[in-house]
């Protein structure tokens, strides 16, 4: 807003100005910049007026026109988007982004050689070699060729993270071919990890089962105990079906654009989630989880307005209001608006109908505003007043607080709670690797850390964090060469991870390999951390590793 009251007074300036050749407060110019600053300020219905005016008086303008359709994605004008789309394409404007555009509006008009058209357009550089199987195979079911789509969706032609995406999607594909029984089976082999889109998908695998016959096996798989399953449940039970996930190329689509979404989140490509989480609401807008990614992209970006208003798209009755609240809580604070967002959460808490979703969303506020005790506080409450109706599933609960008391500097609470969680889950692996990694760092019980760092890494070997501990046990262990080796593994599995890399920077000096573990040393402070681990890298750096501690300690 400061950007904007600028440009209005430099606006009301324009006739003193105007000898001066600035551009007059009516002219194209003017509507376009002060456009652009109206983006960069998140007034988006402004912004998208005024480069629509600009746009408008200088149809030839590509600039004018892009600006124009970034807007359109940005605050979901679906018609608009597709429009500008398309005369951008015939500017020559054909990117990826502008390509899929086009592409979403042809499934969504079911023209499928005009989408496959434009799949061929987008080539398989980026982005496009992980979606580019997926769309091939919707685009093959489409045409009746349920063949190929499966040989497409195959996870056995695929490796790493992609893997994933095809055993989803193949799931999906089955369900939609209302093969049951292999849907449900590929609904078991894709399900992983919790979180909206885990429910969902536990809702596919349900689903299947039921249209299987297959109705006490979905009854088993809608067991765990949150609001959102205990609806599907009482829906099975009621004799009503829970319906698909991806019915059809639309909702599949719709599911992958969710999915890229949230994974270029994670490596920080804001525009491009933002693209992706708003083409999932063009192609699947009755999908909740569509509206849920726009919105945590739209927070992301700071468009508050924007992301409550796609919250405020989900429908009602799906028994995901606590999520919806947390989502909005976490807008407002990423806006500055900490105070109503923790009003928001703690009326929440406080009411009468409370659950314990109610407060670990109170407790998570506490947490990203660092008051670990309050926090800590929060998950008592929860497991207080609704550990004995969770039963076993109130480990997750002990989990959190032993986290938010260690960060409270109540180590010996943090540990009775890790004790708790590892009574009720012997074989958790990120308990036995908090628990251990603890023990060690603090120097304590020595061969008992190193049997639960051991384990955990032996029971899930892909974690990255996991594998570092049991590096960082061999380095303090003094088994120097098996630590290198280790933290290598390692920063395979977390290669932007400051901490994994400093750690093997410290493994290779220990090694006589001083040039390498500079180099990974430096190559962690430029990832970040926080303001404990810089000052440390920054010692290594200036003085070496045995020097640091004592040159830090004088600072």
């Amino acid at each position: 807003m400061r950007i904007l009251i600028a440009l209005l007074a430099i606006a009301a300036a324009a006739p003193a100005n105007a000898a001066r050749g600035a551009p007059p407060s009516d002219s194209p110019l003017h509507a376009y910049v002060v456009g652009r600053y109206a983006a960069i300020d998140n007034e988006v219905a402004l912004a998208a007026r005024l480069l629509e005016e600009a746009r408008a008086a200088r149809p030839a303008s590509i600039s004018a026109t892009r600006r124009a359709w970034d807007l359109a994605i940005l605050t979901g004008d679906q018609p608009r988007a597709f429009q500008l789309a398309r005369a951008l394409a015939a500017a020559g404007e054909a990117d990826p982004d502008i390509i899929v555009t086009q592409l979403v509006e042809a499934v969504i008009r079911k023209d499928w050689p005009q989408a496959a058209r434009l799949r061929q357009k987008l080539g398989t550089q980026g982005w496009p070699m992980v979606a580019g199987p997926i769309i091939d195979a919707w685009l093959a079911a489409a045409r009746g060729d349920s063949a190929a789509a499966l040989l497409l969706l195959d996870p056995q032609r695929h490796q790493g993270f992609m893997r994933a995406y095809v055993a989803e999607q193949r799931a999906h594909l089955l369900a939609s071919l209302q093969r049951w029984d292999e849907a449900a089976g590929a609904y078991r082999e894709a399900r992983s990890g919790g979180g909206v889109a885990g429910l969902f998908l536990r809702q596919g695998h349900a689903d299947a089962l039921a249209m299987a016959g297959r109705r006490d096996e979905a009854l088993a798989v809608l067991y765990p105990g949150d609001r959102p399953t205990a609806l599907m449940r009482e829906t099975l039970q009621a004799g009503r079906r829970l319906g698909p996930v991806a019915a059809d190329a639309r909702q599949g689509l719709g599911w992958l654009s969710v999915r890229l979404a949230g994974d270029l989140a994670r490596e920080r490509a804001e525009p491009l989630a933002l693209l992706f989480a708003r083409l999932s609401t063009f192609l699947a807008p009755d999908l909740p989880i569509s509206w849920m990614s726009a919105a945590d992209a739209l927070g992301r970006a700071g468009y508050t307005q924007p992301a409550l208003a796609a919250l405020d798209r989900v429908p009602g009755g799906l028994g995901l209001d606590e999520a919806l609240r947390a989502r909005r809580a976490e807008v407002l604070a990423a806006a500055g608006q900490d105070e109503a967002a923790g009003a928001l959460l703690k009326a929440a808490a406080a009411a009468p109908g409370a659950s314990a979703g109610d407060w670990q969303s109170l407790a998570a506020w506490h947490r990203r505003g660092d008051r670990f005790e309050q926090a800590a506080a929060a998950y008592g409450t929860a497991i207080d007043r609704f550990g004995a109706a969770l039963g076993p599933a109130v480990w997750n609960l002990h989990y959190l607080r032993a986290m938010m008391r260690d960060r409270a500097g109540d180590w010996r609470g943090a540990e009775a709670d890790l004790r708790t969680v590892l009574q009720l889950y012997p074989n958790e692996p990120g308990a036995l690797n908090y628990l251990g990694y603890s023990l060690l760092d603090k120097g304590e019980r020595l061969a008992e850390a190193r049997a639960l760092i051991e384990q955990a890494a032996a029971l899930r070997p892909g974690d990255g964090g996991i594998i570092d501990s049991l590096g960082w046990m061999q380095l303090q262990a003094g088994e120097v060469d098996k630590a290198v080796i280790t933290l290598e593994r390692a920063v395979s599995l977390e290669p932007l991870d400051p901490t994994v890399i400093s750690h093997l920077g410290d493994a290779l000096w220990q090694q006589g390999r001083r040039i390498e573990a500079r180099h990974r040393w430096r190559q962690a402070l430029g990832l970040g951390g926080d303001d404990g681990l810089q000052r440390r890298l920054q010692a290594r750096l200036d003085y070496g590793l045995d020097a640091a501690p004592a040159m830090l300690a004088q600072r």
